[in-house]
């Protein structure tokens, strides 16, 4: 064994935002580790987090198998550590997210925009499978990318509209 073999691959962190942090960047992040890419790590959090996650969604993720271990919400400034860059890839969900998270994750991080919006009308257990069923493609569309199949920012994502 030489000494590159000896070194452990460096991790790609994923942050998933959204603006609460309660349930679309929850269910990001579970769809992302459920996907189990070598070497990938997702997290997610909130430009201004609830008091708790979405008792549908963590429900829901369980009944999907995809597990709600570790999903609470949290502020995106805790991993906007001046100091460390904690982050490679930033995917800010849906146009609030977009526009209100200030770029300021250090270390040159890559910043994605998903077009997606929740539908308020939707609500509980419905409103939470229409989400992973509409989230599922998108992240797909990332872990392949993150495993090196694709080329990063260039991969054709569906529309919020088309699973419905």
């Amino acid at each position: 064994m030489n000494a590159f073999q000896n070194q452990e691959a460096k991790k790609i962190n994923v942050l998933f935002v959204c603006a609460d942090n309660a349930r679309h960047s929850l269910i990001a992040e579970s769809l992302l580790r459920s996907r189990r890419v070598r070497g990938v790590r997702a997290f997610s959090a909130g430009i201004d987090p609830a008091d708790r996650a979405d008792s549908f969604a963590l429900s829901a993720l369980t009944l999907a198998g995809l597990g709600n271990e570790g999903l609470w919400p949290k502020h995106w400034d805790g991993f906007a550590n001046p100091k460390i860059a904690l982050v490679d890839v930033v995917v800010m969900i849906g146009d609030e997210a977009a526009e209100a998270l200030p770029r300021k994750f250090p270390g040159d991080p890559e910043y994605v925009v998903w077009k997606f919006e929740g539908d308020e009308e939707l609500r509980f257990h419905r409103g939470v499978w229409r989400d992973i069923q509409v989230l599922k493609p998108y992240v797909e569309a990332l872990a392949e990318d993150l495993s090196g199949t694709l080329r990063f920012g260039h991969v054709p994502l569906p529309t919020a509209n088309a699973a419905e």
